[in-house]
């Protein structure tokens, strides 16, 4: 169990994004826990990962972590979350994956650097009311579509508002710490934490968050907007094809 809670804590700072998307499928298809188990237990583990993420991604480099920024997105993305979950109950949740899903190859295939699709920033990081609909939308996205606000949040930040991949993934893994927090509340009030199983998930998380933040901070932009890219195109895929968990 130690080696699904390092490779989440190190996904979570290695790309800014939640690494419930390595421990969910794990705890249900090695461990066979019912998913909202999975869920729950997932998101508390990943709270104090990322915290030492972002402590870890401040001490290298504190101008990486736009404060203000991730304050707004987590103020969008709490009331999409309640939208998406509205939403998600109103239509047909298919062919909207499907859509989704495009999208994000598209997007993955231009962060590797096959596709040279123009994109220009819409504007700088400090636009308010825009990082407040950039948290909107990926609040609705992790509702709707089961993934983490990150997979919206880091290509949005680095391609549309100007920011270095460095500063894109450490700003993002800033506003899991909060949503993440929320979501383990929640699920805590459900008994949908295994305390237990945090015991050795949390320990191995913690070490992988280091890691993976201190090795972030010393590839190029240009090889971490790759291994994003991949990541965005293994998520189309995911959402493209049925999912075989319970």
């Amino acid at each position: 169990m130690p080696v699904p809670g390092f490779i989440a804590g190190f996904a979570s700072a290695f790309l800014g994004i939640g690494g419930g998307v390595v421990l969910v499928p794990s705890l249900v298809l090695f461990f066979d826990y019912e998913v909202k188990k999975a869920v729950g237990t997932s998101l508390a583990t990943i709270v104090p990962a990322a915290l030492v993420g972002v402590a870890t991604n401040y001490l290298i480099k504190s101008d990486n972590i736009r404060f203000a920024a991730a304050l707004l997105i987590v103020l969008g993305a709490i009331a999409g979350a309640k939208l998406g979950a509205v939403i998600a109950n109103k239509i047909s949740g298919r062919l909207l994956k499907t859509l989704f899903a495009v999208l994000l190859l598209f997007v993955g295939l231009k962060q590797m650097g096959v596709l040279n699709i123009p994109t220009g920033r819409i504007a700088n990081i400090d636009a308010y009311p825009l990082l407040i609909i950039l948290g909107l939308v990926a609040g609705m996205s992790s509702a709707l579509f089961g993934i983490g606000g990150g997979i919206v949040m880091v290509p949005a930040l680095s391609l549309l508002f100007g920011l270095s991949m460095h500063q894109a993934i450490a700003t993002s893994l800033t506003v899991i710490v909060p949503t993440a927090l929320a979501g383990a509340v929640f699920h805590s009030r459900l008994d949908n934490i295994n305390i237990g199983a945090m015991r050795f998930l949390m320990p191995a998380s913690l070490v992988g968050a280091v890691l993976g933040a201190v090795i972030s901070n010393r590839l190029s932009p240009d090889i971490l907007q790759f291994i994003f890219g991949i990541l965005l195109i293994a998520c189309a895929v995911k959402m493209a094809v049925p999912s075989k968990l319970p």
